[in-house]
């Protein structure tokens, strides 16, 4: 079974199921394929794999490869990948262009979020999380995999009884998991497969940092497991080199933005932390964020990329390119309306957070830029996954306070634009 042939099909496959809507995007390739009898269509299931809206790497090669697994051992059953972001913002994600064009992968070939409607009608269609388990499709949802904690969300409670959640926060990465179950059979094989899952893994867990330790046991063992299949000749210590060579090449891939703005460059890695009343966005820098402000024009991009939103959060990470180098992690609280309070009560709940401690503390240079709050974190082993649901719980506490709807917080009253306008 091809990986791209499977690709280049996802498109006809989807109109088969939902023909409008797929047929309505203008920048991607239409590759006529001959309708299937009627009692063909009735008989198959779509299922439909798509990973989280930061659309990363881990994301979007998990949500690829797992489609192209299950699709080869469940014929009788179609599987369309999907990534979790318009298409106009595909050129922003500079890691997972670099490797798809490794691969032979075009922005043709692929299916985005706008690809498909705004909500799933037809109770029929299967969908599969990757990387992520809340989702606005979660009354379509047949299974999870994800390698983070379960969270209190509204959108957990409407997940179906007989959804499959494969929950394993100890993995350093999502790919790990799909990489298990492409090694728990012989068939499909796709050298492109390999290739992307052993990249996504060795990216994810910093090339297995001991400082970072965003690992375990099992990560590593899947890596090994994919070089195998890559090159059988190699001893340990070429497959190392060669790793590093990945790494480093990974890296640079993801931090190269050049050829983006800055509100791009907020736009790239970014999350929304939404609660009933707000909506935060979290952009994850590939730079620090007390670096990213010194930037020429930085305070109209932060205004741009933030509009409509009472607080945002800036999470830097800087991998030095030098073998050896220590990775470096800070966060930035923003009130884009001034509002002190609020950023002084997240910051002190970052400061109290013990699990894990996040080892906050000023820069050694300081800054009141926007009258944020700048901190360096010096846990790297702390990532959004540990940060996100800290911020969360103060938003939660303070609107359910007696005093939410006063001074001690703003309240939106539209959708934030975050950028996009």
């Amino acid at each position: 079974m091809c990986l791209l042939r499977f690709l280049l099909h996802s498109r006809p496959t989807l109109s088969r199921y939902l023909p409008d809507k797929a047929a309505s995007s203008t920048t991607a390739r239409r590759t006529p394929t001959p309708r299937p009898p009627p009692t063909q269509e009735v008989q198959r299931k779509l299922n439909l794999v798509i990973g989280n809206e930061s659309c990363d790497l881990d994301s979007a090669v998990s949500a690829l490869t797992l489609a192209f697994i299950y699709a080869g051992r469940q014929k009788d059953q179609d599987f369309v990948p999907v990534l979790n972001i318009p298409r106009i913002d595909y050129p922003l994600k500079t890691e997972v262009c670099h490797m798809f064009q490794k691969c032979q992968i075009t922005p043709e070939m692929l299916v985005f979020r706008d690809d498909l409607p705004e909500k799933l009608t037809n109770p029929d269609i299967n969908v599969i999380l990757v990387d992520h388990h809340v989702n606005s499709w979660a009354a379509n949802v047949g299974e999870i995999l994800d390698h983070r904690p379960m969270e209190k969300h509204p959108a957990v409670s409407h997940l179906p009884v007989h959804c499959v959640r494969h929950i394993e926060p100890e993995l350093g990465s999502c790919a790990t998991l799909v990489g298990e179950r492409y090694m728990a059979e012989q068939e499909p094989r796709s050298a492109y497969v390999t290739k992307l899952l052993h990249a996504t893994i060795v990216l994810d867990t910093i090339n297995f940092s001991p400082t970072a330790k965003r690992f375990c046991a099992r990560d590593l063992a899947m890596v090994e497991q994919l070089e195998q299949l890559q090159r059988e000749d190699l001893d340990d210590g070429e497959r190392k080199r060669l790793r590093c060579q990945l790494f480093d090449e990974l890296v640079a891939a993801r931090a190269d933005i050049s050829k983006l703005s800055l509100v791009e460059v907020l736009r790239k890695d970014m999350k929304r932390l939404q609660t009933e009343r707000h909506m935060v966005p979290m952009a994850g820098l590939p730079m620090l964020a007390r670096d990213f402000i010194d930037l020429p024009d930085a305070e109209n991009a932060i205004r741009q990329f933030g509009c409509g939103t009472n607080l945002l959060v800036l999470l830097g990470m800087y991998v030095p390119p030098v073998k050896g180098g220590q990775v470096m992690r800070d966060v930035a609280l923003i009130s884009l309306s001034g509002h002190a309070p609020l950023v002084e009560r997240v910051r002190q709940a970052l400061l109290a957070c013990a699990t894990p401690p996040l080892d906050l503390r000023p820069h050694a240079i300081d800054t009141n830029f926007m009258g944020g709050s700048f901190l360096r974190q010096h846990n790297v082993q702390a990532t959004r996954k540990h940060i996100l649901p800290v911020i969360k719980r103060v938003l939660l506490e303070l609107e359910a306070s007696q005093h939410c709807d006063c001074d001690d917080v703003y309240f939106f009253k539209e959708k934030p634009k975050l950028g996009l306008s």
